[in-house]
């Protein structure tokens, strides 16, 4: 790696990618896959480094030499508002125009453009700026390198991931939000109490106990499962915030099934149980948690002198829309004295959907439930939430009072307890006021009524599909996800993995050339293709298109291996 490195090194990276792999194939040509591997990462950290490594050891004598800078500056000033508000205003109603635009004519251009290298450049290479230039310029900035080169999903054919496609009422609530600019942790103010009211309609919507039930919004649902699981931990151990896991010598496990949100394997790593705490509950044919099994789990676990702690249910798994059995789960939680938390990271919300609403029969008996409203709720990016049948048990996880952060009674630091107290984070921007914004706009009825388009849509996609005897579909479709594979009668005498690649290749081909934006998914160890349906903007003609285009690409690579 010494000569690789030497010759990344070389020239400042006026090379592409592709050349300089194939310089370092020279220095070490046995070593030329694992170096195609590595590449992205070797190369964009290098490239980074090595253009600004001059930048970061002169940009403090720069700074200090500014004073002798021969240029005229203007008399000193703490404030960073404009001189020109007429101006400033003018260039902020335009760029207004440009966001509204931007999703007025999403289905106008390619779901995703690949960054060209001297986008990729700009935005990766620029050195650290001394001075200011006009917002005009930063805005026109933003238009030619940003704005095209976005994550996609707030076009209608974006069905890779479970991501919101985000409203027009969304981009008013974030931009008065950074108006505000409230921190929501602490203190008397209608950011903190539009919180309250958001928490207050999903204790009422899922059900939650009125006397104790509550909450608060978080990022999302991976920070909401470590908020979950901390609670979960000093439900078993109350003693666990003053003497620590070791202190106590308990070694506790919790329990989810093998189609579990990689957050919950997160979460008990951060909270130092380690990532064997978790027991992988195996799934029947489809996917749900097999029950019989996770009782034997416990009971083994127990005559091992283990402590279980919690059990973790799916409210619509990520790989395949899957339902588990929520209330046999709250059984034998109450059974055997285990916290249950709930991922419903976006199925949760089927509640608003009176034909799938039996889904997740159960979920009201949950200890604690996590999901996202920037997922089927489409609230801008990033919010979601925590909600807990004990309030309570929040304050006793994460209180941690100061002589600098006192509640009063009256004035400024009323309206206690704060948010401050009851998670992580002590500043806490106005989340709630996207989504309060967005359920205030659109109603939870015509929101539901939004989610059950996305789950009709995906049958109707699978019927698609189910017309060419070359794809297989993963059946049944339960919610908003068709998982299917490519196996052209051509390729019948191909291995397995082969047949893998092909799939994944054909879905880059796909992305690459701007029609649709699928990802995969492994299911019984082969690889699938997936497509998740959270997007307001989907219509069925979006679904002809792309079962066209997918069946165009495949033919286009059958083609290509045969020569």
């Amino acid at each position: 790696m010494a000569n690789i490195d030497k010759t990344i090194m070389s020239d400042r990276f006026e090379e592409t990618a592709e050349q300089v792999v194939r310089r370092m194939s020279l220095c070490a040509p046995d070593t030329l896959d694992e170096v195609r591997y590595r590449r992205s990462s070797i190369i964009l950290t290098h490239n980074y480094q090595v253009a600004n490594i001059d930048v970061d050891l002169s940009v403090h004598k720069r700074i200090e030499s500014s004073t002798e800078h021969k240029q005229e500056l203007s008399p000193i000033s703490a404030s960073l508002d404009p001189t020109d508000w007429a101006s400033t205003r003018a260039e902020a109603h335009k760029m207004l125009d440009i966001s509204l635009d931007f999703l007025e004519k999403a289905r106008d251009r390619p779901v995703w453009v690949p960054l060209p290298t001297d986008v990729r450049r700009r935005l990766l290479l620029e050195a650290l700026p001394e001075y200011g230039k006009p917002i005009a310029d930063v805005c026109q900035d933003v238009v030619n390198n940003v704005l095209p080169y976005s994550g996609g999903n707030t076009h209608p054919r974006f069905w890779g991931w479970v991501h919101g496609s985000g409203t027009v009422g969304g981009v008013i609530a974030e931009m008065m939000a950074a108006s505000m600019n409230s921190n929501v942790g602490l203190c008397s103010h209608s950011g903190v109490l539009i919180e309250r009211q958001v928490i207050e309609w999903m204790r009422q919507l899922f059900e939650f106990p009125a006397e104790t039930g509550g909450g608060l919004i978080v990022s999302g649902t991976s920070m909401a499962a470590v908020i979950c699981l901390a609670v979960a931990r000093y439900h078993a151990l109350n003693q666990v915030r003053r003497d620590g896991l070791v202190k106590l010598g308990v070694q506790l496990v919790a329990y989810s099934s093998t189609q579990t949100h990689v957050c919950v394997a997160k979460a008990l790593e951060l909270l130092g149980l380690g990532i064997q705490a978790l027991r992988l509950v195996p799934v029947d044919k489809e996917y749900h948690i097999d029950i019989q099994a996770l009782k034997n789990m416990i009971q083994e676990d127990q005559q091992q002198g283990l402590t279980p702690f919690c059990i973790v249910g799916n409210a619509g798994t990520v790989g395949t829309g899957a339902f588990d059995d929520l209330d046999a789960l709250a059984t034998i939680a109450k059974e055997n004295n285990i916290w249950f938390h709930v991922d419903g990271a976006f199925g949760s919300f089927v509640i608003l959907d009176p034909k799938r609403r039996h889904l997740i029969a159960g979920l009201s008996k949950a200890d604690s439930l996590a999901f996202d409203f920037h997922k089927w709720l489409h609230a801008p990016y990033a919010a979601g939430c925590v909600l807990l049948r004990e309030i309570g048990m929040l304050h006793g996880t994460f209180s941690s009072p100061r002589n600098y952060l006192v509640g009063t009674k009256r004035g400024f630091a009323a309206d206690n307890p704060w948010f401050c107290e009851m998670g992580i984070e002590l500043s806490r921007p106005c989340r709630a006021l996207k989504v309060w914004f967005n359920i205030k706009e659109h109603g939870i009825i015509r929101l539901g009524q939004s989610i059950a388009a996305n789950c009709d849509q995906a049958q109707y996609l699978a019927s698609l599909l189910s017309k060419h005897d070359f794809i297989r579909v993963l059946t049944p479709v339960s919610l908003n996800i068709v998982n299917f594979r490519l196996e052209p009668h051509e390729l019948n005498n191909f291995d397995p993995e082969t047949i893998d690649i092909f799939n994944d290749e054909v879905v880059n081909d796909v992305q690459e050339q701007g029609i649709a934006i699928p990802s995969t998914t492994r299911l019984n160890e082969r690889l699938y293709i997936r497509i998740c349906i959270t997007n307001h903007r989907s219509t069925l003609a979006d679904f002809d298109l792309f079962v066209n285009a997918i069946i165009e690409l495949c033919q286009v690579r059958v083609v290509s291996m045969n020569k």
